[in-house]
């Protein structure tokens, strides 16, 4: 937990509020289902549900569709209403990763908001914030 870059990592100091159906259920690793108390957690983007085709609950839950999810090597993502190329969402709308400099290959991409105060602008001290078209 300790060593997580991201601090994404969420230790259960208290027993759980859960419904007694889910409470009942026996602990699995894949969902972290029920939760328990004195276990770490973390989001694993629901795998459960995505090996069935359908979408994490952050994403089929959110009511202004900014969450999209998808697959990089098909470069398609949904937020369930609509579909987009990967590589050209992330080229126009200048998406980025947090700490791409760890090492850690990171999965989850960030989009600035539409309307922001001020242009996007190239971190020139940062090579690894270079969000411009390659071929």
């Amino acid at each position: 937990m300790a060593a997580c870059p991201y601090s994404t990592r969420v230790f259960n100091w208290e027993e759980p509020i859960l419904p007694k159906e889910v409470k009942e259920k026996p602990y699995s690793c894949e969902t972290s289902i029920p939760q328990k108390k004195g276990t770490v957690s973390k989001c694993d983007f629901c795998a459960d549900m995505t090996r069935k085709g359908e979408l994490p609950h952050c994403v089929s839950a959110c009511p202004n569709g900014v969450f999209f999810f998808g697959d990089m090597i098909e470069d398609s993502v949904t937020n369930g209403a609509e579909t987009f190329r990967f590589s050209d969402m992330i080229r126009d709308k200048a998406g980025y990763r947090l700490m791409e400099e760890l090492g850690t290959k990171p999965s989850v991409y960030y989009l600035p908001p539409v309307n922001r105060n001020f242009p996007f602008q190239k971190d020139e001290s940062n090579p690894s914030n270079d969000h411009s078209t390659k071929s």
